[in-house]
């Protein structure tokens, strides 16, 4: 019973590894592959102000943004079904720089520019959360908002964000001695991470649909969508994680007039190092 157990258990891996495999392909295919497509960017949260591209470099803002999209709905179709009972929650402590849980061990990560719109999720993810806890008058402000989240299918914030996620895990660079099994079990682990959150944002969005949704159940959706990113998050570094932080509240600073672009007297505030990381974050993703 042993070894069948086992068995079945390797095949659901490697079921599961052919997916994320997939998936990868899928979204790097799409961003050699893409064509420009201009539409109106889908991914504003409340916790945060985003800077416009330049008309120069819309269309291809739009490719990379078309291909994040393509990659996170493939994804969703892959490994997001949909389930009526609560996602199981993710150990992890919700504060930002915990212990850095990665499995394989990394020789560069990716730039600070392609972690930012994930840490602007994570606040989006805390301060919902908060407002649930709070006050259950919040209810109908954070529905309307998970609603918005969800909405356009392909086209959806939901999808961008997974796209994001997908390309940063895919330009981890793992050092070139590392066993193969650790590089797998990394990247299933951020995987079901970021799968988790996704579930149990979705799981909310439905619970607050219902009337009479008991309070304990609503909580436990947000308590574990934002326990889930957390998750993520650990296995990030403290460095990586303390720079996309500061880099946020530098650019949320320096936007004076609070339109959410920076004007290049605005963009001068920050240091000459974070202007050129916020010019890429803005080139990639809007």
């Amino acid at each position: 019973h042993h070894s069948s157990a086992q068995h079945f258990s390797n095949n659901i891996h490697e079921r599961s590894m052919k997916m994320y495999t997939i998936t990868i392909a899928v979204l790097s295919l799409t961003l050699l592959f893409s064509r420009s497509q201009a539409f109106a960017p889908l991914h504003q949260m409340p916790t945060a102000k985003r800077q416009r591209a330049s008309c120069s470099s819309l269309q291809a803002v739009s490719s990379r943004r078309d291909a994040l999209l393509a990659a996170g709905a493939f994804s969703s179709f892959l490994l997001l079904p949909q389930q009526t009972a609560r996602a199981e929650a993710v150990t992890a402590s919700p504060t930002i720089g915990g212990i850095n849980k990665q499995i394989a061990n990394v020789e560069a990560w990716p730039g600070i520019e392609n972690l930012e719109p994930m840490f602007e999720l994570k606040l989006s993810v805390d301060a919902m959360t908060a407002g649930i806890v709070a006050d259950s008058k919040n209810y109908p402000y954070i529905k309307k908002r998970l609603d918005k989240f969800f909405k356009g299918s392909v086209l959806s914030e939901k999808n961008f964000y997974l796209g994001v996620g997908l390309q940063y895990m895919n330009d981890i660079k793992y050092t070139s001695g590392e066993l193969p099994n650790y590089v797998v079990m990394d990247k299933q682990a951020r995987y079901d991470a970021l799968e988790l959150t996704m579930k149990n944002l979705e799981g909310l969005k439905s619970v607050l649909g219902k009337d009479g949704a008991d309070a304990g159940i609503i909580e436990g959706y947000a308590k574990d969508s934002q326990a889930a990113l957390a998750s993520w998050f650990a296995m990030v570094p403290t460095n990586e994680l303390k720079a996309v932080e500061e880099l946020f509240v530098h650019v949320k600073k320096a936007d004076v007039n609070r339109d959410g672009r920076l004007s290049d007297d605005e963009l001068a505030s920050l240091s000459v190092e974070e202007q050129q990381v916020w010019k890429k974050r803005v080139d990639k993703f809007g």
